[in-house]
């Protein structure tokens, strides 16, 4: 029998007392998502390979909900900030929700019919990705972006089709302001 069970989560790092999993992700593993190839290489040269996002999940055995962190620091590649991989789920009837609890960013999602939305992840919102909308967070603030997310354990992550092909859009710093620009190397 499943009990209850509370999960104390740190706002400002993204910590979890009981988690069950966790990963990161570092520049390296995510050069793919920039448009700008050569200044992510000058950055891996001046700063190492530098971490980008962390994940950690809490889930009871054989539950049917997952929830967990997405710790991502504040960085720059170019003109474009640091970000999620983004990815859909492998269950197209499966949606999620993100709940911002510190920092400052943008959810970029997108729809496979080719609509593109936003939305601001600040303090205190909460985000629904429907199903069937590919999603990427961006932090542009600086300081960590610190979100909670929740979906469905049978949800799955399917990474290859935005490493593939990219996002319609791309979430940017212009003239020193946050901006969404198409994206040059979207692949239709």
């Amino acid at each position: 029998m499943m009990l209850p069970v509370g999960v104390a989560i740190d706002p400002k790092s993204g910590a979890m007392g009981q988690a069950t999993g966790r990963y990161a992700k570092h520049l390296g593993e995510t050069r793919g998502c920039y448009q700008d190839q050569a200044a992510v290489d000058a950055l891996l040269a001046a700063r190492g390979d530098l971490p980008v996002y962390e994940v950690v999940e809490f889930i009871q055995p054989g539950s049917d909900i997952i929830f967990g962190t997405t710790t991502m620091s504040p960085g720059q590649v170019g003109e474009e900030f640091f970000m999620t991989r983004g990815h859909f789920h492998q269950r197209r009837d499966r949606g999620e929700v993100y709940y911002t609890q510190s920092g400052r960013g943008v959810l970029l999602l997108e729809s496979r019919q080719g609509e593109s939305r936003t939305v601001d992840m600040v303090p205190g919102t909460c985000a629904f990705i429907p199903p069937d909308w590919a999603h990427r967070s961006i932090n542009t603030g600086d300081a960590p972006l610190v979100f909670v997310w929740v979906c469905n354990a049978d949800a799955g992550h399917d990474y290859a089709e935005i490493l593939t092909r990219g996002m319609r859009q791309m979430v940017v710093k212009r003239d020193g302001a946050v901006a969404l620009a198409p994206n040059p190397r979207y692949a239709a």
